[in-house]
């Protein structure tokens, strides 16, 4: 009767655990579904990151292709400007000259007609009494050569003057052309430099449209990012539930086992042999039969590694980030700090499951690297780890290592 009613009781037991154990199966497989869907679009997310990165380094490139062509417009526009104030200088000058070779011809036409006014005022009487009071013919005839010459020297410099007015002026009409053509010139790289700046402007309009676009982008990456990393602990937290229920089972088990032996043997019956247990098998939890240790192929301290990694503890979190000075994502943190002691390893989550060597987690230490899905981190020995574990948190240190399932843990030191 006691027998019946402890079987009785186990049923109950067992009955309400299966219950139980549907509805943490219903949640565990929400929490996957929801991860499944939260990476697909992190993926997508990541796609268009790499898109719109792509485009901005095609943008940057083309602005400093305009910056360039730019800058040689400017160059060419300052050498037009001295060449054309130099010629506005010249063009000035040559207007003084202008102006006095008129005042030149003007004077020489003013005295010239005031000596033929004195001859025709005073007949030839001055010509006349010239020649009578020569001494001698010779002395005539050079009187009478010296009033033809000085008729000669009045027209022919006169007319020397008019020709340099002439020149003058011809050279006046051609430095003001030149001065006109670069005058056009200047207006002409001026309009240049004006439609390079406009470029320059609706492209760099465009990359600030790209980088806010970005943004928002790597805004929605490092929600996903979160949804995963929340959902993973929600299926560990199952998962170390669904661990205890069936600890709790076994141990009802073999409690109900020991009893019946136990009454079996003080009833007497003659049905007591066989000794095989049904159910039969030990469970192992995650007992692994590979106890893996490898050597360290550096001379870098993990301790160091550790003590470096906590000096950016505080510091935000930020999807894409490869500098936790100023905002790291978990595998651009792990890859920084690794740098900083030579060790270069992907800057990718899910490449970093494969580098170093393999180290069972009891045999984890300090500077080791713990992958997760979606997710890595360094371990500081003591169960603890140090990451960006998300936006929410940013860089965090002292977390326990078994906060979600690990997937590896990898020595790279």
């Amino acid at each position: 009767m006691k027998t019946k009613r402890l079987t009785a009781a186990l049923l109950v037991v067992a009955l309400s655990f299966s219950q139980f154990s549907v509805a943490l199966a219903d949640k565990k497989t929400d929490a996957q579904n929801k991860k499944k869907e939260a990476e697909e679009n992190l993926n997508k997310k990541n796609e268009e990151i790499e898109e719109i990165e792509k485009e901005q380094q095609q943008l940057q490139s083309e602005i400093n292709q305009l910056d360039s062509e730019l800058g040689q417009v400017m160059i060419d526009l300052s050498v037009l400007e001295e060449s054309l104030a130099i010629k506005e200088d010249e063009l000035a000058q040559t207007k003084e000259n202008l102006e006095q070779a008129k005042i030149d011809e003007q004077n020489q036409y003013e005295a010239m007609k005031k000596r033929i006014q004195f001859m025709y005022e005073n007949g030839n009487s001055t010509l006349l009494s010239s020649i009578l009071e020569s001494d001698n013919i010779s002395d005539m005839l050079n009187r009478v050569e010296y009033f033809n010459e000085m008729y000669d020297y009045d027209r022919s410099l006169l007319t020397t003057y008019k020709e340099t007015k002439e020149q003058v002026a011809a050279l006046e009409q051609q430095q003001e052309e030149e001065v006109a053509e670069l005058e056009q010139t200047r207006v002409d790289y001026q309009a240049k430099a004006a439609d390079y700046q406009n470029m320059i402007a609706q492209k760099e309009s465009t990359m600030d449209n790209f980088s806010e676009k970005l943004k928002q982008v790597q805004l929605l990456a490092a929600q996903y990012q979160d949804t995963i990393s929340a959902q993973n602990t929600i299926i560990a937290d199952e998962e170390a539930r669904e661990a205890a229920e069936r600890a709790a089972q076994a141990a009802a088990a073999a409690a109900a086992n020991q009893n019946n032996n136990s009454t079996g043997n003080t009833s007497g019956g003659s049905g007591s042999g066989g000794g095989s247990s049904s159910g039969g098998g030990s469970s192992s939890t995650g007992g692994s039969s590979q106890n893996l240790n490898p050597g360290y192929a550096t001379n870098v301290s993990g301790s160091d590694v550790v003590a470096y990694a906590m000096t950016f503890v505080g510091n935000p979190y930020v999807w894409g980030g490869k500098d936790p000075n100023t905002g790291a994502d978990c595998s651009g943190f792990t890859s920084y700090v690794y740098a900083h002691f030579g060790i270069n390893i992907p800057s990718y989550s899910y490449s970093q499951r494969s580098v170093g060597k393999e180290v069972s987690y009891e045999n984890a230490q300090p500077g080791d690297l713990i992958c997760y899905a979606g997710h890595v981190a360094i371990y500081m020995g003591n169960g603890k780890i140090v990451h960006a574990k998300g936006t929410a948190y940013g860089i965090v240190g002292n977390d326990n290592a078994t906060y979600r399932p690990i997937i590896t843990v990898r020595r790279v030191l």
